[in-house]
């Protein structure tokens, strides 16, 4: 090859250009060499699957093989004609469209009469439209002619979203699935290109790219280019790290073990030192991710059969607990309060209780008894005489676990006040009402919900803000709201109210708590007479349609 020829990717080269070079999808490329060797192939197929897994090459390679002049059972010859010009990209009746940019009806109307046509060199006419979810009201001008199409034709539609294309569309089509590719199968591949290349690779570097690539064949052969193009030397896991931007195996484990022990200062010397080398901190979660699932998976196993983890034997319900305040981190949030931010918020609210506790002990003075419902009957256990108690009782922090309640509680004389205090006051305060040590969980926030609602409401800018959204989830402290999609500017309203709105949920849940705002496809709780007055307003439109009367009218 020359030197001044244009560098292709690996991708490129190494597509797969018979079906015996798919990877990883044995019953698809099994199923359709039988449908194209017995000559009953559909008219229409759709292929279902991840990025990078191998669906456009195989609609090519279906190309190739109903229009080769050789096929030997099923398999495209890859040597006539028409299968060089459709591997070349020199086809003409060979069409390969992205429906993210053509999705129009009029790029539907466009396309119709290329359907019609006949071939011009080939037998056969193949269309292949990728990103197909993508198309909406275009599908309209398509459906008549994809339910009964000429017989020159063969659609291949391509999508990572089939719940995207309409069901009437999915009616008329073949469905193939194509999976993940396994870490083997990607390494194996990999392998076979160094080997070509005449390149060297260390075993735990072609192992990290496999898992990185996350079943994608396309991504791991893009990330080996990238490495490729960086030097002839031996190609090490290091080097891997360092290129791609990812942090090492050292730091991962410190943070992790720093979220896990509650001990927040060797974690903020991690995300430190990440920050001064330029990693992306997004990439350092996602590496967070996959190391505490494998060390959670660790300690749930059996003990002769566990695999030993960097975390060690730190239990299951310690580390599952800093996965969820992992997760409550929004690595799509930027700026200031950013994922950093996040991420050091995380490793401060693992410091505020003991280590593998599963409920957060505030930093607020409370009777020892209090950790616990008291019995109803007891006169000495009422309200007034824990609040009383309260007052004069050591003060617990998060610092500080609660000592164990007695097995009796010590009598009060009858002479004391709290003996002849009313058994249920007649307003009950605030911080006696909902357990502030007990964890806030989606139930109690939607039980909480009108009077949330109502809290934040009594702000104006806020009301519309608090009624547009509905909680979701609920855990270690921090509560997700979501917005629905089509009123997704509204959350970054809800960021400018977020004292606001923090301190609505704080009245009604009787502790502090983080509030976490997404999109998502939800629809908020309405109040009973807010429904009502919906369902009436749509009625009337309806029976009048634009004839109803504003009331600057009727005044």
């Amino acid at each position: 090859m020359s030197t001044n020829a244009p560098h292709r990717a690996i991708y490129r080269r190494w597509r797969a250009q018979t079906f015996a070079q798919i990877v990883g999808q044995d019953a698809t490329v099994t199923s359709l060499r039988n449908a194209v060797r017995s000559g009953r192939l559909s008219h229409g197929l759709l292929f279902v699957g991840p990025r990078g897994t191998g669906k456009t090459s195989t609609a090519r390679i279906v190309a190739k093989a109903v229009n080769c002049l050789a096929p030997a059972d099923g398999e495209p010859c890859d040597t006539c004609e028409p299968c060089v010009e459709i591997r070349e990209g020199r086809a003409l009746d060979v069409v390969e469209m992205d429906a993210a940019s053509n999705n129009k009806v009029e790029d539907m109307r466009d396309f119709l009469p290329r359907v019609w046509t006949a071939p011009s060199s080939l037998r056969r006419k193949v269309f292949i439209v990728d990103e197909v979810q993508r198309i909406r009201d275009g599908w309209d001008v398509l459906l008549k002619t994809l339910e009964e199409p000429p017989d020159h034709v063969v659609f291949i539609f391509c999508t990572t979203d089939a719940g995207g294309v309409r069901p009437a569309v999915l009616s008329r089509l073949q469905r193939f699935d194509f999976t993940r590719l396994s870490e083997p199968q990607i390494a194996g591949k990999l392998r076979t290109i160094l080997a070509a290349d005449g390149r060297e690779a260390d075993d735990d570097a072609i192992a990290l790219l496999a898992r990185l690539a996350d079943g994608g064949m396309r991504d791991a052969e893009s990330m080996l280019d990238q490495l490729l193009s960086g030097g002839d030397e031996r190609l090490t896991a290091a080097r891997v790290r360092d290129q791609l931007g990812l942090a090492d195996d050292e730091a991962v484990t410190a943070f992790l073990a720093s979220l896990a022990d509650g001990d927040p200062l060797p974690g903020l010397a991690v995300l430190d030192a990440l920050d001064e080398r330029g990693r992306d901190l997004r990439a350092f979660v996602d590496q967070c991710v996959d190391a505490l699932r494998a060390a959670i998976v660790a300690a749930l196993g059996p003990p002769a059969g566990r695999d030993v983890t960097p975390l060690g034997d730190r239990s299951a319900p310690a580390l599952a607990s800093a996965a969820r305040r992992l997760v409550a981190a929004d690595p799509s949030r930027l700026g200031r309060g950013g994922l950093r931010f996040e991420l050091e918020l995380a490793l401060l609210a693992a410091a505020e209780r003991p280590s593998g506790a599963t409920a957060t002990i505030p930093p607020t003075s409370m009777h020892p008894l209090a950790a616990a419902p008291p019995p109803p009957a007891r006169a000495a256990d009422s309200p007034a005489a824990s609040t009383r108690a309260a007052s004069a009782g050591p003060a617990i922090t998060a610092s500080t676990p609660a000592p164990p309640r007695p097995a009796t509680p010590p009598a009060i004389p009858a002479s004391t006040p709290a003996a002849t205090a009313p058994a249920t006051p007649a307003v009950e305060p605030r911080d006696a009402r909902p357990d502030a040590s007990a964890p806030v969980d989606l139930e109690a926030v939607l039980a909480a919900w009108p009077e949330i609602v109502a809290i934040v409401g009594e702000n104006p800018p806020a009301k519309p803000i608090i009624t547009a959204c509905a909680p979701i989830a609920a855990d270690d402290g921090v509560v997700t709201v979501a917005f629905p999609e089509a009123q997704a500017f509204l959350r970054e309203r809800a960021e400018k109210r977020r004292d606001v709105i923090e301190r609505g949920f704080d009245a009604a849940l009787g502790r502090k708590v983080v509030v976490r705002f997404v999109t998502s496809n939800v629809v908020p709780a309405m109040p009973a007479e807010e429904r009502e007055a919906e369902r009436l307003l749509a009625e009337a439109r309806r029976i009048f349609a634009d004839d109803i009367a504003g009331i600057a009218e009727v005044d």
